[in-house]
């Protein structure tokens, strides 16, 4: 049925360019409508949107007239009717596909026809036909502006469903998980979600990261307690022993709650999973023995803090790989942690392994993962997430023109292509440059030419050629695009590279921040750090002073001597594997759950443990907690 105009306007005059112009865009549009299909848009530099369903409804219109009817009968009309008929126009449009004509006729409305000369039910039509424009252009902000008043309570009367599912959609295109999950608390208090329909509320609601902080508008007895359970099994997740009487309480709070059922079962269910047994595979002798080591002092130091898992360590230097399955059962193993070579991942039969054992990798194989095990996971300490992260980064602190340098080596080229890979899902305009060198020598050249010090030297040069015996006072400039610098190499790269930065900045400009992986933080050094200096850096948190359990790194290093920074890394890394494993069923059942690791905050993704590090930052010789980070 088509929009009836409720609110009368107290006068409407009449626009004579308004009309010319609308006879215009009808024209144009009734004359390409057969040959014109929906525009075509490039995917590849749109984010990737999640998949959910019912996210896009249609506004119900009427479709007794076609859009191009709709089109003439705006001709033919003034007023409300106009304005109605040009809208179901774009609607029409939009339903079809159309996408290119209906963004035609929401401009011809945007731009002559004022807000003022719109009854409301028309005006927020018109706000949700843009959103949804802009949705199909994947631009999530322009869609978020236009449902804003859509989304008031109180305030809006018309489509609030359709701009709630759309207003959920962008928040999942922009991995909000929070905020969508606002947004379908409210679809369940206005009734446009039946309070039993459980999957319609969980599906969005596991995701959320911080539950404590969801800010629900006007909350019910039945949001509040869909709150308050997800913030009792973050809880539960956290420390397993008080899961009962949390439920408990929440249960005396909520009893009747229609997510009673699927709390019970979550909180069953984790109890029955909860690993008992655990055959590890590590190199214990061999060329990586000092690394399987590492990884199982790090062990160690986990089940000293809960030993409710039992773990038996294989020597996989002189493993049968075949006599895995037949390891497990002599064991009464229910969870596998290993192998830590990526090659050996590859030598497990997967296929005969049983099909409920929890198999957590501690490396991942080369080329695209693949799952074999419903309750397999791949956890692995690589330079390839700092790199993401790090662009990931530098474009939230603003930064739209970073450099990158890199050493001239497939490793390097590697490093920089995952940089670069990032940064196009990030943003498609403002530049990225890349600079690469082979040895030291190449390092101060390769800065000055990327920083553009050797074309304006050479324009220097030509002038005073041209000015001949007049005395031309003049200095090198550096390139003003360029807002950051991310290195890529260790830290022997690290230090020559930076002062070849700073004294290639020109005086009179700002200092470009430059920022680095865990591979220029090392224990011990023989140089001075200063070359170091305001170099920002991500590493796992126990390797930083400010760590609460910082102490017992030191205590460990001392025993033993011969450790640097990457050993210590490799045990965290093996810290943290038993704490996935006791965690595993809770990561899988509240995929926003974040468990507070030695490596990083540790959440999985499908079947991948995400590892997101802390930034930290040199300060003369000392290491400091990098402020910038908090963006």
């Amino acid at each position: 049925m088509a929009i009836q105009a409720s609110d009368k306007l107290d006068a409407i005059v009449p626009n004579i360019y308004s009309a010319k112009k609308l006879l215009i865009v009808i024209t144009v549009l009734t004359l390409s409508a057969c040959a014109s299909g929906p525009r075509q848009v490039d995917s590849s530099r749109k984010p990737a949107q999640p998949a959910v369903t019912d996210v896009a409804p249609q506004v119900g219109i009427s479709d007794q007239r076609s859009s191009r009817e709709w089109l003439e009968l705006a001709q033919q009309s003034e007023g409300d009717q106009r304005n109605e008929a040009l809208l179901n126009a774009a609607a029409q449009f939009q339903r079809a596909g159309q996408w290119q004509h209906a963004a035609a006729v929401l401009a011809q409305s945007q731009n002559h026809i004022p807000n003022s000369e719109l009854t409301q039910a028309h005006l927020h039509l018109r706000q949700y036909l843009l959103a949804q424009q802009a949705a199909h252009e994947s631009e999530w902000q322009q869609v978020d502006l236009f449902l804003r008043p859509l989304l008031t309570p109180r305030v809006s009367t018309h489509f609030g469903d359709e701009a709630l599912q759309l207003a959920i959609r962008s928040q999942l295109a922009q991995d909000r998980w929070d905020q969508a999950s606002v947004y379908q608390l409210q679809r369940l208090d206005r009734g446009d979600i039946a309070a039993d329909d459980i999957d319609a509320v969980w599906s969005l609601l596991q995701h959320v990261r911080e539950p404590e902080t969801l800010d629900i508008v006007e909350p019910t007895q039945l949001t509040r307690g869909w709150q308050q359970l997800l913030v009792t099994l973050h809880q539960a997740a956290a420390d397993p022993s008080t899961g009962q009487s949390l439920w408990q309480r929440w249960l005396a709070q909520f009893e009747q709650h229609p997510a009673t059922n699927l709390a019970e079962g979550l909180l069953e269910e984790a109890s029955k999973r909860a690993p008992q047994k655990a055959l590890v595979l590590l190199p214990l002798t061999g060329q990586f023995a000092e690394q399987g080591q590492a990884v199982r002092d790090g062990m160690i130091m986990a089940l000293a803090q809960r030993p409710e898992l039992a773990v038996t360590i294989v020597d996989t230097q002189s493993l049968d790989f075949a006599t895995i399955p037949e390891l497990l059962q002599q064991k009464q193993a229910d969870v596998l942690i290993g192998p830590l070579l990526k090659d050996n991942i590859a030598r497990v039969d997967a296929s005969a392994l049983p099909a409920q054992l929890q198999w957590l990798t501690l490396n991942e194989p080369t080329g695209n993962l693949t799952v074999s095990l419903d309750r397999q996971r791949f956890y692995a300490l690589d330079t390839e997430t700092e790199v993401r992260q790090a662009a990931q980064h530098i474009h939230a602190l603003g930064h739209r023109s970073p450099l990158v340098l890199f050493p001239q080596s497939t490793r390097g080229e590697s490093l920089s292509q995952v940089f670069s890979d990032t940064w196009t899902q990030l943003q498609d305009s403002g530049s990225l440059s890349f600079g690469t060198y082979q040895t030291p020598d190449d390092m101060k050249a390769t800065v000055q030419s990327q920083l553009g010090v050797t074309q304006s030297e050479a324009r220097i040069w030509q002038v005073k050629i041209a000015a001949g015996k007049i005395i031309v006072d003049s200095q090198a400039r550096s390139r003003a695009d360029i807002d950051a610098i991310y290195l890529v190499g260790g830290i022997e790269q690290t230090r020559l590279l930076k002062p070849f930065i700073d004294v290639n900045i020109a005086p009179f400009m700002q200092p470009i921040p430059v920022y680095a992986n865990s591979g220029s933080h090392t224990l011990r050094n023989d140089l001075s750090e200063n070359d170091l200096d305001a170099v920002h850096f991500t590493d796992a948190p126990w390797l930083l002073p400010e760590h609460p359990r910082h102490q017992q790194l030191e205590q460990l290093i001392e025993l033993r001597k011969h450790w640097g920074h990457n050993l210590a890394r490799l045990a965290a890394f093996g810290h943290d594997s038993v704490l996935l494993t006791q965690q595993g069923y809770w990561l899988a059942a509240l995929p926003g759950l974040t468990v507070d690791g030695l490596t990083g905050a540790l959440r999985l993704d499908t079947n991948r443990v995400l590892r997101e590090l802390q930034w930290a930052r040199y300060d003369g010789h000392r290491v400091v907690a990098d402020n910038e980070a908090a963006n």
